[in-house]
């Protein structure tokens, strides 16, 4: 970890009214970095990415489904493109927005689902590949310092994001037991992806929300606010 975050704390000094263009060259630098992870603060691979297991549930009136990954991998975060960085760091609080943009990203893993649409039930499990292209979005990120053995530290309690999509396409064995629904099914996700991606997006953020604040945390939880970003 030395080599990597000295260098992100040594170049960005918190009242810099260039703060956000010093953090924006920082990320694209580490990006690179970060393909195998910093093991020793448990800081995870990034390409691909890994999560041994996630939960997504969808409720609304005629409908009910939950979704459960296993052992997904995701591709392509490490082309990140950082587009623009706003920042505004005080004394004890921090926040920033971060523009990116990713050409392509992967995610493949198995996954079993269930499903109601009113009394109509079904169960399935298998396969998945999801490919979403010029992905772009806006991470935005806030915290505050807390102390702990009398050393201040960054502590990010907030993160959201509305990624937008420019194309989808989505690869599933086992949604139906007949070869030929399934593809049906395939089809009409594929076709109509954009409607299906929007309303179900918001159900999404109990589940990504704590796994990113988790991640960054690991970064800024081993270093002091006064060595992450110092006063000039």
């Amino acid at each position: 970890m030395g080599t990597i975050t000295a260098s992100f704390m040594r170049i960005c000094n918190r009242n810099d009214p260039e703060l956000g263009q010093c953090i924006k060259d920082s990320i694209q630098r580490l990006l690179p970095e970060l393909v195998n992870g910093i093991p020793s603060i448990g800081f995870p691979a990034i390409d691909p990415f890994t999560q041994d297991s996630n939960y997504f549930e969808y409720k609304n009136q005629q409908m009910h489904g939950s979704l459960h990954l296993k052992n997904a991998k995701t591709y392509g975060m490490s082309r990140a493109q950082i587009r623009d960085v706003r920042a505004a760091a005080g004394d004890d609080t921090f926040n920033m927005e971060v523009d990116v943009y990713f050409p392509k990203v992967i995610t493949e893993g198995k996954y079993k689902g269930e499903g109601r649409f009113n009394a109509i039930k079904l169960v399935s499990k298998g396969y998945f590949n999801v490919t979403t292209t010029d992905v772009s979005t806006t991470w935005k990120i806030s915290g505050r310092t807390t102390q702990r053995q009398g050393e201040e530290y960054l502590l990010i309690d907030k993160f959201d994001m509305t990624p937008e999509v420019g194309d989808m396409k989505v690869y599933a064995t086992g949604l139906f037991p007949d070869p030929g629904l399934n593809q049906v099914a395939l089809d009409f996700v594929n076709q109509y992806w954009p409607s299906l991606y929007k309303e179900m997006l918001p159900e999404t953020r109990h589940s990504w929300e704590p796994m990113m604040l988790d991640i960054i945390n690991k970064m800024f939880n081993r270093v002091p606010y006064r060595r992450l970003l110092p006063k000039a």
